[in-house]
C-alpha cells in the first residue's frame, strides 16, 4: 500500500501550457508530470452525454461560437475533431488516477445524475471527487448516497 503524502498536487484542467485544456492528452500530460489528481470540466451536451469543457460554448478554445448545451455529443466530436472527450473516455484515459470534476454553472439534478451514473458505469466512484455549488453537492449525495 501506497503511503499517503502530506501534500495533494491536482492540475487544474490538465496541462493547459502544453496542451489545450480539458483534452486527454492535457490530463495524461499532467500525470505524466506528476499531478497527484486532475480537475476537469463537465458539462452535458444536448442529449445528455458528460463532456470535458469549462465554458458554455465551444468559442474560445475552438472557434465555434454555439452552446454546448444545443449541440449533440457527435456535433461536438465534428466540430473539435474528436478532442473534446465525453466523461467516459476521460475516465478510460486516466484509469486509476485521480479525478476531480468540476460541475460549472449550476448543473441541475438531471445533469448531475447523468455525470454521477458514468462515473459509477466506468467503475470510478472511488477516484472522483466533485466540486460545484452546494445545491448541485447536495444532488451529487442525492444521486449516491453511498
Amino acid at each position: 500500500m501506497d503511503t499517503p503524502r502530506a501534500l495533494t498536487a491536482v492540475a487544474h484542467r490538465g496541462d493547459p501550457y502544453r496542451y489545450r485544456e480539458n483534452t486527454i492528452e492535457s490530463l495524461r500530460s499532467a500525470l505524466d508530470r506528476g499531478a497527484d489528481a486532475v480537475e476537469t470540466d463537465v458539462r452535458l451536451t444536448r442529449d445528455g452525454v458528460p463532456v470535458l469543457l469549462h465554458d458554455e460554448t465551444l468559442k474560445r478554445l475552438w472557434r465555434h461560437d454555439r452552446p454546448l448545451r444545443s449541440l449533440s455529443a457527435e456535433e461536438v466530436r465534428g466540430l473539435t475533431a474528436g478532442r473534446v472527450p465525453t466523461l467516459a473516455e476521460a475516465l478510460a484515459a486516466t484509469d486509476g488516477s485521480r479525478l476531480m470534476l468540476d460541475l460549472p454553472g449550476g448543473p441541475g439534478e438531471r445533469a448531475v445524475r447523468r455525470i454521477v451514473d458514468v462515473v459509477r458505469e466506468c467503475g470510478a466512484r472511488d477516484r472522483v471527487y466533485y466540486t460545484a455549488g452546494a445545491a448541485a453537492m447536495l444532488a451529487v449525495r442525492a444521486a449516491d448516497p453511498s
